[in-house]
């Protein structure tokens, strides 16, 4: 991965192109955890992720950074943005909101805690923590290859951190009804996690 972003900080297209086709689930989940908050309804997930491909694209020598962690934060810095600005163009506020900003790079981090929380081990040699990074990209296109209802209850009580009777209110079912799917969506989530 660093080879890549290296060679894609040096001007090199084809590498820029692969990176970020690396990081497009990535980067769909964190911008439909964000997604059902703020914008339902007035901006597509995958909308949002080619805005900051777009964004990444044209910024690729700004980016200092070296490991693929880096990067990743970089790519959630750029969706942060992006996400304060459609949010601002929706409430019809012109305005900055440093307070909506830092809620939305808290969830954001949530977002992206969750995931590495479910990438078990500590990282000490560079083959390890390669893999490791590896398997937090897998976990990301494993959550997006999930049924909506499925992903949406995983990310309100995970990434949220929402109780189940909160999880419900908000998918207007019962609190068994999410109960089950939640499980449901876990145990897809390991079949699917295990296939790849």
């Amino acid at each position: 991965m660093e080879r890549l972003i290296d060679a894609a900080r040096g001007g090199d297209a084809d590498a820029l192109g692969e990176l970020l086709s690396n990081y497009r689930k990535y980067v769909v989940f964190l911008a439909r955890s964000q997604w059902h908050h703020h914008l339902q309804g007035k901006a597509d997930p995958s909308d949002l992720a080619q805005e900051v491909f777009l964004a990444a694209h044209g910024n690729i020598a700004d980016f200092r950074g070296q490991t693929a962690e880096e990067f990743a934060g970089w790519l959630r810095g750029i969706l942060s943005n992006i996400l304060a600005m459609h949010v601002r163009k929706f409430l019809g506020t012109q305005k900055r909101d440093p307070r909506l900003e830092r809620q939305l790079n808290q969830s954001l981090s949530n977002a992206t805690g969750f995931l590495q929380s479910q990438i078990a081990g500590d990282a000490t040699s560079p083959s390890q923590h390669f893999a490791r990074h590896e398997a937090f990209l897998q976990l990301a296109d494993a959550l997006e290859a999930l049924p909506e209802d499925y992903r949406r209850v995983i990310v309100l009580r995970h990434v949220d951190g929402l109780p189940f009777s909160e999880v419900a209110k908000q998918m207007d079912r019962s609190v068994d009804s999410v109960e089950k799917l939640w499980v449901r969506g876990l145990s897809k989530l390991k079949q699917t996690m295990g296939a790849k």
